[in-house]
């Protein structure tokens, strides 16, 4: 019975320690696979955010967090504990007979790192700089997807324009295909003015087709993230973005999520040389070791016996094999740091070329609202024209036209500025405030 409470509170001791070191396990929840996932479709631009794309960068990014935790217990005393029970039995001249007993042993040691030549303070260092890199590639995530969600809304806005201007020329043109069939019963008309009018009405037809095909095209993109294609989009001004190009330049370097996840992932490049020079230095540590057991045989007593050490470990020839791995970290952080530099001239070209675009579609506007005003002012010259016999029908239709290309020119340079816009906020990282969309927070874990 002695032996049996003797291991009992052995093993309850050893599930106590175990507990205790390990910590708290993250319980999270695990989405179910192999199912059909419809999602759902609403009109709330923030609603992307809990988008399954969205929800797999966190995902990433938690697991990013919890390298930390694991570079961090390298720099943190380790305890064990080892315990064993059984039978044993002798056969001898000091044993009268075959005899048995019970047995039990215990083992609690502790390891303790003094010195590691830096390799635990630079892998938690390049386990933050990681983590930071993959709060950035959430937040990347966010500005693609509203970004994404931004221009397929603006194409399906544009195309139903053009599918209402283009029905005002159709039904203008019907007006004119009755007034000429009138004018064909009064002998003042041919039949070819007829046909000319039904031409023009069939071309419209397919036009209205085509354009109902690159709206539903669009609406895949839209549907994709769960918002609605007739959803409209917030105003680019609201978010109070600078007026001069270079203004903007500075705020994207700063602010786009591209550009600062090459960063961390420099900072990671950085300490990982640091780690990997860490391996010439030596290393100290100390243990502590308590050590005990018992067995029933006779002649052996219990017995417990304790152990204190200090380790040293220097590294004198390693064949290379360290060198070569501080020359590759050297070079992966020479590839990160210009990969960086990559990323701001990426974003700095892309916010010059969205300006551009921007100029550009505010005069195509400014020239597209005078094209239309000319135009209407033409149609309606060409119709009083032809009242009195100065011009022909194929006059008016080409009058009608005009006026209808001209709207569309002006319902394109209209989204082609919103599009330059939403560039803009997109490159400079602000686009997510438009969505309702925040970034990731990640200093609490970081820090």
């Amino acid at each position: 019975m002695s032996y049996c409470r003797t291991a009992v509170a052995v093993l309850s001791a050893c599930v106590a320690l175990a507990g205790c070191a390990n910590g708290a396990v993250r319980q999270v929840s695990t989405p179910a696979t192999g199912k059909v996932v419809t999602g759902s479709v609403g009109s709330n631009l923030a609603s992307i955010n809990t988008h399954p794309e969205i929800l797999a960068a966190d995902a990433r990014r938690d697991a990013a967090g919890e390298e930390i935790a694991r570079a961090r217990s390298t720099l943190l005393p380790s305890a064990g504990i080892e315990a064993s029970a059984g039978v044993a039995a002798g056969d001898g001249d000091e044993f009268d007979n075959r005899t048995t007993g019970n047995a039990y042993s215990y083992a609690l040691t502790v390891d303790i790192p003094l010195y590691q030549g830096g390799r635990g303070q630079s892998a938690v260092a390049a386990a933050k700089a990681d983590y930071r890199a993959s709060g950035e590639v959430a937040n990347d995530r966010r500005v693609s997807a509203a970004y994404e969600l931004a221009l397929a809304l603006i194409e399906v806005h544009r195309q139903k324009g053009a599918v209402v201007i283009l029905g005002k020329q159709a039904a203008i043109l019907a007006s004119l295909k009755g007034g000429i069939e009138t004018e064909l019963k009064a002998g003042a008309a041919s039949r070819v003015d007829v046909d000319d009018v039904g031409r023009q009405l069939s071309r419209l037809s397919v036009e209205r087709e085509r354009a109902r095909l690159l709206i539903a095209q669009a609406s895949r993109t839209a549907l994709r993230l769960g918002i609605a294609p007739e959803t409209k989009l917030p105003e680019v001004s609201k978010l109070y973005l600078p007026s001069e190009e270079q203004d903007l330049i500075e705020l994207a370097v700063k602010n786009n999520p591209r550009v600062k996840e090459r960063d961390a992932r420099a900072d990671a490049a950085k300490a990982r040389v640091n780690q990997a020079k860490g391996d010439l230095l030596p290393t100290v540590s100390a243990g502590l070791s308590v050590r005990g057991g018992e067995d029933t045989l006779p002649g052996v007593d219990r017995h417990v016996a304790g152990r204190g050490e200090v380790r040293f470990s220097m590294p004198i020839y390693t064949g290379g094999r360290v060198s070569a791995g501080i020359r590759q970290r050297n070079d992966e952080n020479r590839a990160a740091v210009f990969e960086a530099d990559a990323a701001r001239i990426g974003v700095t070209a892309a916010i010059r070329s969205a300006f551009d675009r921007r100029v550009l579609a505010r005069r195509m506007q400014t020239l597209a609202q005078a094209e239309r005003r000319n135009a209407a002012s033409a149609l309606e010259g060409v119709r009083a024209e032809r009242k009195v016999g100065e011009r022909s029908t194929f006059d008016e239709i080409r009058a009608i036209a005009d006026l209808a290309n001209s709207e569309i020119n002006l319902n394109n340079a209209r989204y082609d500025l919103i599009a330059a816009e939403y560039t803009i906020a997109a490159e400079t990282g602000l686009i997510g405030e438009l969505f309702g969309v925040p970034g990731v927070q990640q200093t609490a874990v970081a820090e």
